[in-house]
């Protein structure tokens, strides 16, 4: 069993190196372009919805009558409009969806100060709990401020997470290939 595993891994190196090389070149692209790397992930998103948004409208037609074929038009609608306005226009949609989360960051991290505050007596280490709160509420705030520079960072983060996943990648390829 394991020499039939090995001897197919053997095989598929090349498959292997193949994902290695567009790791790093998506890693480079969103390291240097970070910009373009978000507008890309959030355009192919778009498309993504747009076609769960189309297909369950198509489907209207096959569902029975009831609040399930109401709540399929809702999701389908939704959908088609996520779509349509990440397609056309990825940054705006990209920073939106960034403005949500600092928004939430903040209201998590409001939750996490009281929280620590109400049991710091009574519970050890709610220090962290306190802490994880006002760095929550920091980041939120910065997100909210400015999600341009939160659209690079979390760019360049993929784009370096990226770079290392295609670098163990061809590493494997390479280190298959001259096994086999």
């Amino acid at each position: 069993m394991a020499s039939g595993a090995r001897g197919f891994m053997g095989r598929s190196w090349g498959i292997l190196m193949a994902f290695g090389v567009i790791a790093i070149i998506f890693g480079l692209f969103a390291i240097f372009r970070p910009l373009a790397a978000i507008a890309a992930m959030t355009w192919i998103m778009g498309i993504m919805a747009l076609a769960e948004g189309v297909t369950s409208l198509v489907t209207l037609a096959t569902v029975p009558a009831g609040a399930h074929k109401r709540w399929l038009v809702f999701y389908g609608v939704i959908s088609v409009l996520f779509g349509l306005f990440a397609i056309f226009n990825p940054l705006s949609m990209a920073s939106a969806l960034l403005v949500l989360v600092g928004l939430w960051l903040i209201v998590a991290g409001v939750n996490r100060l009281i929280l620590g505050l109400r049991v710091r007596r009574g519970v050890p280490g709610e220090g962290w709990t306190v802490l994880s709160g006002v760095i929550a509420l920091l980041l939120g705030i910065a997100l909210v401020v400015s999600p341009l520079s939160g659209l690079i960072a979390t760019a360049l983060w993929i784009g370096i997470l990226a770079l290392l996943y295609g670098i163990a990648q061809t590493v494997a390829a390479l280190r298959l290939r001259k096994a086999r």
